[in-house]
Protein backbone atom coordinates (compact mmCIF):
# COMPACT_ATOMS: atom_id res chain seq x y z
CA UNK A 1 0.00 0.00 0.00
CA UNK A 2 1.21 3.39 -0.73
CA UNK A 3 0.61 6.17 1.55
CA UNK A 4 -1.79 8.77 -0.72
CA UNK A 5 -0.43 12.34 -1.25
CA UNK A 6 -3.16 14.01 -2.67
CA UNK A 7 -3.33 16.91 -5.15
CA UNK A 8 -6.85 18.15 -4.99
CA UNK A 9 -8.03 19.40 -8.75
CA UNK A 10 -11.09 21.35 -7.89
CA UNK A 11 -11.91 23.16 -4.54
CA UNK A 12 -16.07 23.20 -4.20
CA UNK A 13 -18.46 22.21 -2.10
CA UNK A 14 -18.11 17.99 -2.07
CA UNK A 15 -14.75 18.11 -2.23
CA UNK A 16 -14.69 20.44 1.05
CA UNK A 17 -17.37 19.12 3.08
CA UNK A 18 -16.65 15.40 1.72
CA UNK A 19 -13.66 14.02 0.20
CA UNK A 20 -11.07 16.20 2.30
CA UNK A 21 -12.01 14.98 5.66
CA UNK A 22 -12.59 11.84 4.21
CA UNK A 23 -8.93 11.16 2.83
CA UNK A 24 -7.31 12.46 6.00
CA UNK A 25 -9.65 9.94 7.85
CA UNK A 26 -7.70 7.45 5.71
CA UNK A 27 -4.09 8.59 6.40
CA UNK A 28 -3.97 10.37 3.26
CA UNK A 29 -2.03 13.51 3.04
CA UNK A 30 -3.36 16.72 1.13
CA UNK A 31 -0.41 18.08 -0.49
CA UNK A 32 -1.79 20.44 -3.30
CA UNK A 33 -5.10 22.43 -3.67
CA UNK A 34 -5.68 23.46 -7.24
CA UNK A 35 -8.50 25.68 -8.28
CA UNK A 36 -8.67 29.46 -9.48
CA UNK A 37 -10.82 30.90 -6.94
CA UNK A 38 -9.04 33.19 -4.45
CA UNK A 39 -11.26 31.33 -1.87
CA UNK A 40 -9.63 27.75 -2.40
CA UNK A 41 -6.61 29.11 -0.53
CA UNK A 42 -7.57 28.47 2.70
CA UNK A 43 -10.64 26.27 2.33
CA UNK A 44 -9.11 23.82 4.70
CA UNK A 45 -7.49 25.58 7.80
CA UNK A 46 -7.51 22.25 9.73
CA UNK A 47 -5.22 20.57 7.98
CA UNK A 48 -1.48 20.37 9.06
CA UNK A 49 0.49 20.89 6.98
CA UNK A 50 -1.26 23.84 5.27
CA UNK A 51 -1.69 22.49 1.39
CA UNK A 52 -0.14 24.28 -1.24
CA UNK A 53 -2.62 26.22 -3.34
CA UNK A 54 -1.94 26.49 -7.28
CA UNK A 55 -4.74 28.61 -9.67
CA UNK A 56 -4.31 25.87 -12.23
CA UNK A 57 -2.62 22.51 -12.76
CA UNK A 58 1.15 22.56 -13.64
CA UNK A 59 4.25 20.21 -12.78
CA UNK A 60 5.02 22.69 -9.38
CA UNK A 61 1.03 21.90 -8.51
CA UNK A 62 1.41 18.09 -9.06
CA UNK A 63 5.00 17.99 -7.38
CA UNK A 64 5.33 15.96 -4.41
CA UNK A 65 1.82 13.87 -5.25
CA UNK A 66 0.84 10.54 -6.09
CA UNK A 67 -2.81 10.80 -6.57
CA UNK A 68 -4.95 13.38 -7.75
CA UNK A 69 -8.58 13.63 -7.10
CA UNK A 70 -10.39 15.90 -9.95
CA UNK A 71 -13.06 17.37 -9.36
CA UNK A 72 -13.06 20.18 -11.37
CA UNK A 73 -15.69 21.56 -14.13
CA UNK A 74 -16.37 18.71 -16.35
CA UNK A 75 -15.14 20.13 -19.54
CA UNK A 76 -11.30 19.75 -17.48
CA UNK A 77 -11.53 16.27 -16.30
CA UNK A 78 -10.18 14.69 -19.57
CA UNK A 79 -7.12 16.97 -20.04
CA UNK A 80 -6.24 17.24 -16.62
CA UNK A 81 -6.16 13.56 -16.05
CA UNK A 82 -4.31 12.85 -18.72
CA UNK A 83 -1.48 15.32 -17.66
CA UNK A 84 -1.79 13.99 -13.90
CA UNK A 85 -1.19 10.49 -15.77
CA UNK A 86 1.70 11.70 -17.56
CA UNK A 87 3.33 12.94 -14.24
CA UNK A 88 3.12 9.53 -12.52
CA UNK A 89 0.07 10.18 -10.72
CA UNK A 90 -2.86 7.99 -10.08
CA UNK A 91 -6.41 9.32 -10.53
CA UNK A 92 -9.64 9.70 -9.05
CA UNK A 93 -12.41 10.80 -11.50
CA UNK A 94 -15.38 12.86 -10.36
CA UNK A 95 -18.59 12.18 -12.29
CA UNK A 96 -19.46 12.50 -15.08
CA UNK A 97 -15.45 11.05 -15.81
CA UNK A 98 -15.98 11.99 -19.30
CA UNK A 99 -18.63 12.27 -22.01
CA UNK A 100 -17.76 10.41 -24.66
CA UNK A 101 -16.26 6.83 -25.87
CA UNK A 102 -13.20 8.49 -27.29
CA UNK A 103 -12.25 10.22 -24.22
CA UNK A 104 -12.29 7.45 -22.40
CA UNK A 105 -10.18 5.37 -24.87
CA UNK A 106 -7.78 8.01 -24.50
CA UNK A 107 -7.86 8.10 -20.95
CA UNK A 108 -7.51 4.03 -20.45
CA UNK A 109 -4.79 4.12 -23.20
CA UNK A 110 -2.48 6.84 -21.15
CA UNK A 111 -3.24 4.55 -17.74
CA UNK A 112 -2.14 1.81 -19.07
CA UNK A 113 1.13 3.47 -21.15
CA UNK A 114 1.76 5.34 -17.83
CA UNK A 115 1.31 2.29 -15.63
CA UNK A 116 -1.02 4.28 -13.03
CA UNK A 117 -4.84 3.69 -11.70
CA UNK A 118 -7.65 5.41 -13.36
CA UNK A 119 -10.48 5.13 -11.10
CA UNK A 120 -13.77 6.48 -11.40
CA UNK A 121 -15.51 7.41 -7.95
CA UNK A 122 -18.54 5.23 -7.69
CA UNK A 123 -20.48 5.99 -4.71
CA UNK A 124 -24.19 4.74 -5.59
CA UNK A 125 -22.80 1.09 -5.94
CA UNK A 126 -21.08 0.88 -3.00
CA UNK A 127 -23.93 2.44 -0.93
CA UNK A 128 -25.75 -0.70 1.16
CA UNK A 129 -29.23 -0.46 -0.61
CA UNK A 130 -27.61 -0.97 -3.68
CA UNK A 131 -25.61 -3.80 -2.45
CA UNK A 132 -28.34 -5.53 -1.40
CA UNK A 133 -30.04 -4.50 -4.99
CA UNK A 134 -27.39 -6.57 -6.78
CA UNK A 135 -26.71 -9.32 -4.45
CA UNK A 136 -30.42 -10.02 -5.07
CA UNK A 137 -29.99 -10.31 -8.80
CA UNK A 138 -27.19 -12.09 -9.07
CA UNK A 139 -28.30 -14.69 -6.40
CA UNK A 140 -31.24 -15.29 -9.19
CA UNK A 141 -34.03 -13.30 -7.36
CA UNK A 142 -35.71 -12.02 -10.60
CA UNK A 143 -34.58 -14.59 -12.97
CA UNK A 144 -33.58 -13.13 -16.73
CA UNK A 145 -33.85 -9.29 -16.68
CA UNK A 146 -36.11 -7.72 -19.37
CA UNK A 147 -36.03 -3.82 -18.56
CA UNK A 148 -34.71 -1.47 -15.56
CA UNK A 149 -36.31 1.93 -14.71
CA UNK A 150 -33.61 4.23 -13.00
CA UNK A 151 -34.81 7.37 -11.97
CA UNK A 152 -33.53 10.54 -9.69
CA UNK A 153 -36.06 13.53 -9.39
CA UNK A 154 -35.58 16.30 -6.63
CA UNK A 155 -37.81 18.66 -6.07
CA UNK A 156 -35.26 22.20 -5.59
CA UNK A 157 -32.41 20.44 -6.74
CA UNK A 158 -30.74 22.93 -9.41
CA UNK A 159 -26.83 23.70 -8.34
CA UNK A 160 -26.04 27.74 -8.25
CA UNK A 161 -27.72 29.42 -11.46
CA UNK A 162 -24.78 31.17 -12.93
CA UNK A 163 -22.07 28.45 -11.65
CA UNK A 164 -20.13 26.21 -13.66
CA UNK A 165 -22.48 23.51 -12.95
CA UNK A 166 -24.91 25.53 -15.07
CA UNK A 167 -23.12 26.61 -17.82
CA UNK A 168 -22.65 24.95 -21.01
CA UNK A 169 -19.20 25.48 -21.50
CA UNK A 170 -17.97 24.37 -18.24
CA UNK A 171 -20.63 21.54 -17.07
CA UNK A 172 -21.26 20.35 -21.22
CA UNK A 173 -24.24 18.49 -20.08
CA UNK A 174 -26.85 18.79 -17.05
CA UNK A 175 -29.14 16.46 -14.81
CA UNK A 176 -28.38 13.51 -17.47
CA UNK A 177 -24.93 13.81 -17.01
CA UNK A 178 -25.19 14.90 -13.24
CA UNK A 179 -27.83 12.36 -12.03
CA UNK A 180 -27.57 9.92 -14.64
CA UNK A 181 -24.45 9.01 -14.36
CA UNK A 182 -24.58 7.98 -10.98
CA UNK A 183 -27.87 5.89 -11.86
CA UNK A 184 -26.29 4.18 -14.63
CA UNK A 185 -23.35 3.61 -12.50
CA UNK A 186 -26.05 1.24 -10.90
CA UNK A 187 -27.96 -0.28 -14.08
CA UNK A 188 -24.61 -0.68 -16.10
CA UNK A 189 -22.90 -2.68 -12.78
CA UNK A 190 -26.09 -4.71 -12.56
CA UNK A 191 -25.50 -5.74 -16.36
CA UNK A 192 -21.93 -6.20 -16.06
CA UNK A 193 -21.23 -3.27 -17.47
CA UNK A 194 -22.10 -3.56 -21.34
CA UNK A 195 -21.23 -0.73 -24.01
CA UNK A 196 -24.69 1.13 -24.69
CA UNK A 197 -25.32 0.88 -28.59
CA UNK A 198 -28.41 3.53 -28.60
CA UNK A 199 -30.50 5.83 -26.88
CA UNK A 200 -33.80 7.70 -27.71
CA UNK A 201 -33.18 10.99 -25.19
CA UNK A 202 -35.15 14.20 -24.50
CA UNK A 203 -33.55 17.04 -22.58
CA UNK A 204 -36.20 19.54 -20.93
CA UNK A 205 -34.61 22.95 -20.29
CA UNK A 206 -35.13 24.54 -16.93
CA UNK A 207 -38.03 26.66 -15.27
CA UNK A 208 -38.12 30.36 -15.41
CA UNK A 209 -37.60 30.56 -11.88
CA UNK A 210 -34.33 28.61 -11.66
CA UNK A 211 -33.15 30.50 -8.92
CA UNK A 212 -36.56 29.17 -6.85
CA UNK A 213 -35.36 25.80 -7.37
CA UNK A 214 -31.56 25.60 -5.97
CA UNK A 215 -30.12 23.42 -4.38
CA UNK A 216 -30.75 24.12 -0.39
CA UNK A 217 -28.51 21.94 1.31
CA UNK A 218 -25.12 23.22 -1.08
CA UNK A 219 -25.07 26.58 0.92
CA UNK A 220 -24.58 28.02 -2.20
CA UNK A 221 -24.41 32.22 -2.33
CA UNK A 222 -27.50 33.42 -4.02
CA UNK A 223 -27.63 33.03 -7.45
CA UNK A 224 -27.17 36.22 -10.00
CA UNK A 225 -30.81 37.44 -10.50
CA UNK A 226 -31.03 36.84 -14.61
CA UNK A 227 -28.31 33.91 -14.20
CA UNK A 228 -29.25 31.70 -17.02
CA UNK A 229 -29.41 27.69 -17.03
CA UNK A 230 -27.72 26.85 -20.43
CA UNK A 231 -27.98 22.70 -19.78
CA UNK A 232 -30.84 20.61 -19.22
CA UNK A 233 -33.10 20.47 -16.36
CA UNK A 234 -34.67 17.30 -16.89
CA UNK A 235 -33.82 14.19 -18.88
CA UNK A 236 -35.91 11.61 -20.40
CA UNK A 237 -34.67 8.95 -21.91
CA UNK A 238 -34.53 5.00 -23.21
CA UNK A 239 -31.16 3.26 -23.47
CA UNK A 240 -30.79 0.00 -25.59
CA UNK A 241 -27.21 -2.03 -24.33
CA UNK A 242 -25.31 -4.84 -26.36
CA UNK A 243 -27.47 -7.86 -26.10
CA UNK A 244 -29.04 -7.10 -23.11
CA UNK A 245 -32.76 -5.08 -21.91
CA UNK A 246 -33.60 -1.90 -22.16
CA UNK A 247 -32.58 0.96 -19.72
CA UNK A 248 -35.62 3.71 -19.15
CA UNK A 249 -34.13 6.23 -16.98
CA UNK A 250 -35.59 10.00 -15.69
CA UNK A 251 -33.43 12.47 -14.23
CA UNK A 252 -34.88 16.12 -12.84
CA UNK A 253 -32.94 19.24 -10.97
CA UNK A 254 -36.32 20.35 -10.42
CA UNK A 255 -39.57 19.02 -10.56
CA UNK A 256 -43.53 19.51 -8.92
CA UNK A 257 -42.97 16.14 -6.60
CA UNK A 258 -43.34 16.26 -2.86
CA UNK A 259 -39.70 14.57 -2.35
CA UNK A 260 -36.24 14.39 -3.97
CA UNK A 261 -36.00 10.58 -4.53
CA UNK A 262 -34.63 8.09 -6.45
CA UNK A 263 -36.28 4.98 -7.83
CA UNK A 264 -35.00 1.83 -9.06
CA UNK A 265 -37.06 -0.78 -10.86
CA UNK A 266 -35.93 -4.10 -12.29
CA UNK A 267 -38.13 -6.59 -14.18
CA UNK A 268 -37.73 -10.15 -14.18
CA UNK A 269 -38.47 -13.08 -15.46
CA UNK A 270 -38.89 -14.35 -11.79
CA UNK A 271 -39.78 -11.36 -10.14
CA UNK A 272 -39.60 -7.37 -9.92
CA UNK A 273 -37.19 -5.49 -7.25
CA UNK A 274 -38.09 -2.07 -6.57
CA UNK A 275 -35.56 0.35 -4.36
CA UNK A 276 -36.71 3.48 -3.03
CA UNK A 277 -34.33 6.05 -1.55
CA UNK A 278 -32.60 9.29 -2.18
CA UNK A 279 -29.21 9.44 -3.56
CA UNK A 280 -27.19 12.36 -2.82
CA UNK A 281 -26.69 14.60 0.27
CA UNK A 282 -30.40 16.68 -0.04
CA UNK A 283 -32.64 16.85 3.23
CA UNK A 284 -35.85 16.67 1.36
CA UNK A 285 -35.68 12.64 1.43
CA UNK A 286 -37.48 9.82 1.30
CA UNK A 287 -38.06 9.43 5.17
CA UNK A 288 -38.02 5.41 4.87
CA UNK A 289 -36.03 3.72 2.42
CA UNK A 290 -37.20 0.48 1.38
CA UNK A 291 -35.97 -2.49 -0.94
CA UNK A 292 -38.50 -4.73 -2.16
CA UNK A 293 -39.33 -7.68 -3.83
CA UNK A 294 -42.09 -8.67 -5.49
CA UNK A 295 -42.77 -12.38 -7.02
CA UNK A 296 -46.55 -14.20 -7.86
CA UNK A 297 -48.18 -11.04 -6.85
CA UNK A 298 -45.99 -10.81 -2.91
CA UNK A 299 -43.90 -8.30 -2.17
CA UNK A 300 -41.89 -9.11 0.36
CA UNK A 301 -38.51 -6.65 1.80
CA UNK A 302 -35.50 -6.80 1.41
CA UNK A 303 -32.78 -5.98 4.39
CA UNK A 304 -29.91 -3.92 4.33
CA UNK A 305 -27.91 -1.98 6.60
CA UNK A 306 -28.51 1.61 7.66
CA UNK A 307 -25.93 4.20 6.56
CA UNK A 308 -24.93 7.78 6.81
CA UNK A 309 -25.03 9.81 3.66
CA UNK A 310 -21.01 10.00 3.22
CA UNK A 311 -20.57 6.30 3.75
CA UNK A 312 -20.67 5.04 0.50
CA UNK A 313 -17.58 8.34 -0.38
CA UNK A 314 -15.76 6.10 2.37
CA UNK A 315 -16.25 3.03 1.54
CA UNK A 316 -14.70 3.69 -1.76
CA UNK A 317 -12.10 5.28 -0.61
CA UNK A 318 -11.16 2.59 2.18
CA UNK A 319 -11.60 -0.28 -1.09
CA UNK A 320 -9.54 1.63 -3.45
CA UNK A 321 -6.81 3.51 -1.53
CA UNK A 322 -6.16 0.33 -0.06
CA UNK A 323 -4.79 -1.12 -3.17
CA UNK A 324 -3.84 1.87 -4.80
CA UNK A 325 -0.99 0.86 -7.70
CA UNK A 326 -1.01 -2.86 -6.46
CA UNK A 327 -3.44 -4.67 -8.82
CA UNK A 328 -2.70 -4.11 -12.52
CA UNK A 329 -5.54 -7.09 -12.67
CA UNK A 330 -8.19 -4.76 -11.29
CA UNK A 331 -7.27 -2.06 -13.22
CA UNK A 332 -9.26 -3.63 -16.75
CA UNK A 333 -12.45 -3.89 -14.35
CA UNK A 334 -11.85 -0.34 -14.13
CA UNK A 335 -11.68 0.41 -17.31
CA UNK A 336 -14.37 -2.18 -18.65
CA UNK A 337 -17.08 0.35 -16.10
CA UNK A 338 -15.54 3.53 -17.87
CA UNK A 339 -15.97 2.56 -21.29
CA UNK A 340 -19.56 1.38 -20.48
CA UNK A 341 -20.45 4.30 -18.60
CA UNK A 342 -18.86 6.43 -21.68
CA UNK A 343 -20.66 4.78 -24.08
CA UNK A 344 -24.24 6.01 -22.39
CA UNK A 345 -23.07 9.54 -22.09
CA UNK A 346 -22.00 9.11 -26.15
CA UNK A 347 -25.71 8.17 -26.67
CA UNK A 348 -26.71 10.56 -24.67
CA UNK A 349 -24.97 13.84 -26.01
CA UNK A 350 -24.06 13.04 -29.50
CA UNK A 351 -23.39 16.09 -30.28
CA UNK A 352 -20.35 16.27 -27.84
CA UNK A 353 -18.97 13.50 -29.68
CA UNK A 354 -19.46 14.02 -33.20
CA UNK A 355 -15.98 15.20 -34.45
CA UNK A 356 -14.34 12.18 -32.29
CA UNK A 357 -10.91 13.97 -32.08
CA UNK A 358 -9.00 12.76 -29.09
CA UNK A 359 -9.09 15.60 -26.13
CA UNK A 360 -5.69 17.49 -26.13
CA UNK A 361 -3.70 17.79 -22.70
CA UNK A 362 -3.43 21.83 -21.62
Amino acid sequence: MIEPRVALVGAGWVVRQVWAPLLVQQQAQIVSVIDPQADAAGAFPALAPAPRWHRCMSDQALHGCNLALICSPNVHHVHQALRAMDQGLHVILEKPACLSLAEAECLIQRSRASATELLVSAAASHRSDVRALVAAVAGGAIGTLHCLDISWRRQRGIPRPGSWFTQAGQALAGSGADLGWHLLEVALQVLDYPLVEAALYHHVAAPGDAGEHQASWRADQAPATEAPIEVESQSFSCLKVEGGPLIRMSTAWASHQERDATRITLYGSAGELHLHTTFGFSQNRVAQPSLTLTVDGRTTPRAFAAEDNVAPYRAFLRQHLATLGSSPQAREGEYRKLRSLASAMSALYPHLSSSGAAPSVQ
